[in-house]
């Protein structure tokens, strides 16, 4: 058999003790218009939710083209992962060193007078290897073990602290004395609990970054970006935006052109401001030959050419866009297909009109055509025709075939029942999440498990 367009495997969707969709096959082959009917609360839209993106279902498998619309496993993951894990492994050496202890280690240590960022830093990293280190207290300089217990010796100035660390350091490498050893063996024990922190902490944070990714490897983005695209059963339009902007703003999705260095506009947007500042700086140098009495206008001279510089720059840059002419091509490509798309859905007439001050059966044909506008392979639709008279209905069911002869799939739910039938090539029937029944609309119409969970059994009418 061939490949599908959508294969759904098993697919089950939980809400605690709820299951609103149980093991749930579903197949559509490209350039099919299939629908998925049932009875109110059946599971159809929790289906096109997970589906989406917008619920990660509880088990099985949602394939589209063969190929699983989960983001795919790439190496730069592990590389953000790792970074998690360093940034939680450092939280966890921090709370392990004591933060009050690095504090005092750090910055109380050092003369107020003469605070050093590269000192401080310096002093982080012995204080969080436990080793020996220097405190300023009363005017004093006490050399003292990592953790302040033990006091090696007391000194007056910095020079002779850091000679006597020198010594403390040789002759804590081969401890004598006992207070030698217990301050070598607290070092030693802080180092293993620091260090151990550090790795549980890495580990921690691999591990949790991962589970969020595998949690929310299918987002409706990311669907988005594999090629499906859905409607709501609540139109779900930007109301206080044009009916153009609507549809403009779904098409980022393929708005994602980059443009070359060697782009003849985005070199002259980058090397004219170069060329500007090189010139101005001749020009300064030669008024300084010429007029060496006048040197002190060249500061003026050269703020003024860069000011205007700047403004050419700017305008250069508001007028082409990112650098580029490109990007205001794509802007008039994106702005002419969201016309074509307007028209093709009847509602060329409207561009300029905010979507809120639309009819109820326009908004539909709006929503649809936002949709349309991120190119998608699979087209979900909920519920297309709620609301919609008998002619908004026709003229619905013209509008779903004519999108499946551009080259798209649909899917569709629906609850009007000549809809249904008079568009669709396949139907599945879900009733209480399950999937009853599979099959052609005649088939569908004679199915026994269908008429029975619609019109109820024998025993009961």
């Amino acid at each position: 058999m061939s490949v599908p367009l959508l294969q759904v495997e098993k697919l089950t969707l939980r809400f605690g003790g709820l299951t609103a969709v149980s093991a749930v096959d579903l197949r559509v082959e490209e350039g099919q218009i299939a629908a998925v009917i049932g009875p109110n609360g059946a599971g159809k839209t929790s289906l096109f939710n997970a589906i989406t993106g917008i619920y990660e279902p509880t088990s099985g498998e949602v394939h589209l083209d063969g190929k699983d619309l989960r983001e795919p496993m790439q190496p730069r993951l592990v590389v953000r992962w790792a970074l998690v894990g360093v940034c939680v492994g450092l939280i966890g050496l921090l709370t392990a060193a004591n933060v009050d202890a690095l504090w005092a280690a750090v910055v109380k240590s050092q003369d107020p007078n003469d605070f050093s960022l590269v000192r401080a830093v310096h002093d982080a990293g012995v204080h969080m290897t436990a080793q020996p280190r220097v405190d300023l207290r009363m005017g004093k300089y006490f050399v003292t073990s990592f953790d302040g217990q033990t006091t090696f010796a007391v000194v007056k100035t910095p020079e002779l602290a850091a000679a006597g660390l020198d010594d403390i350091e040789k002759r804590l490498a081969n401890p004598q004395t006992d207070d030698d050893k217990a301050a070598v063996a607290r070092a030693t024990s802080a180092l293993h609990v620091r260090g151990g922190a550090f790795l549980a902490g890495l580990l921690l944070g691999f591990l949790a970054a991962r589970a969020v990714w595998q949690r929310t490897r299918r987002t409706p983005t990311s669907v988005a970006l594999r090629g499906v695209a859905r409607t709501f059963q609540n139109i779900r339009l930007f109301h206080n935006m044009t009916v153009i902007e609507n549809v403009l703003v779904a098409s980022d999705r393929h708005l994602r052109a980059q443009v070359k260095w060697t782009d003849p506009g985005r070199l002259v947007a980058i090397l004219a401001p170069a060329g500007l500042l090189l010139l101005t700086a001749a020009l300064a140098l030669v008024v300084r030959k010429v007029a060496p009495d006048a040197s002190e206008i060249v500061p003026n001279v050269m703020l003024g050419a860069l000011m205007l510089g700047l403004l050419g720059w700017l305008i250069i840059i508001v007028r082409r866009g990112a650098f580029s002419t490109a990007s205001l091509d794509q802007e008039r490509a994106a702005r002419s297909e969201a016309m074509e798309l307007l028209k093709f859905v009847g509602l060329e007439h409207r561009i300029g009109d905010l979507a809120r001050n639309l009819p109820y059966g326009e908004q539909r044909r709006l929503e649809i055509a936002r949709a349309l506008a991120t190119r998608p392979r699979l087209l979900l639709l909920d519920e297309p025709a709620a609301g919609m008279n008998p002619s908004e209905t026709v003229s619905l069911m013209h509008l779903i075939r004519a999108i499946r002869d551009r080259g798209m799939t649909v899917l569709l739910i629906e609850h009007h029942m000549r809809v249904v039938m008079g568009i669709s090539d396949r139907i599945t029937v879900l009733v209480h999440g399950k999937r009853i029944a599979e099959g052609t609309p005649d088939e569908i119409r004679q199915h026994p498990a269908v008429i029975e969970a619609y019109l109820g059994a024998d025993g009961e009418h």
